[in-house]
């Protein structure tokens, strides 16, 4: 693989900029870094992207990783455990009225039909406000929806918006 072709960060997780995706999804450059963003109209229902990467420790990961890593509960089990996404997942951005959703096999998948181009988000912030929040994940939420959260500081439950 040629230096053009990957990223390398400060935990030396490799991100491949130009490989051939399996989904129907691609990264690009936007004002605030990168998003995910939909190659094609997708229907409801479409698996997007997947959030593989190393299971990590969090109090081991560099500030800058620890804005990536990834809290999910392996199926069957009571332990929560720590992914850094090395795939393209890590670039699904936040909205507070997101158009995807994770699934237990750590898939992003549609929930409603998805124009071509349009950026492909989730909420990062659903848990209950009992949970453990880090101060380094606060950012100014700008999505602009009606429900809009404005600062994400904390794990709140998540309800969809009415109709």
């Amino acid at each position: 693989m040629s230096r053009a072709a990957e990223t390398r960060f400060p935990s030396s997780v490799m991100i491949s900029n130009n490989a051939v995706s399996q989904y129907p999804s691609h990264v690009e450059p936007v004002s605030f870094g990168k998003a995910l963003v939909a190659s094609q109209d997708l229907e409801a229902e479409t698996i997007v992207e997947k959030f593989e990467g190393p299971d990590v420790e969090y109090d081991k990961c560099s500030d800058y990783d620890k804005i990536y890593v990834l809290n999910y509960q392996p199926p069957g089990t009571v332990e929560w455990r720590w992914l850094l996404p090395t795939s393209n997942a890590r670039y699904a951005n936040h909205s507070c009225d997101p158009n995807m959703y994770i699934n237990k096999n750590l898939e992003l998948v549609t929930k409603r039909p998805v124009k071509a181009g349009e950026h492909l988000t989730f909420v990062y912030n659903n848990g209950e406000p009992t949970d453990e929040w880090d101060p380094i994940w606060n950012f100014k939420c700008c999505c602009g929806a009606a429900n809009c959260q404005g600062e994400i500081n904390a794990y709140r439950p998540f309800l969809q918006p009415q109709a």
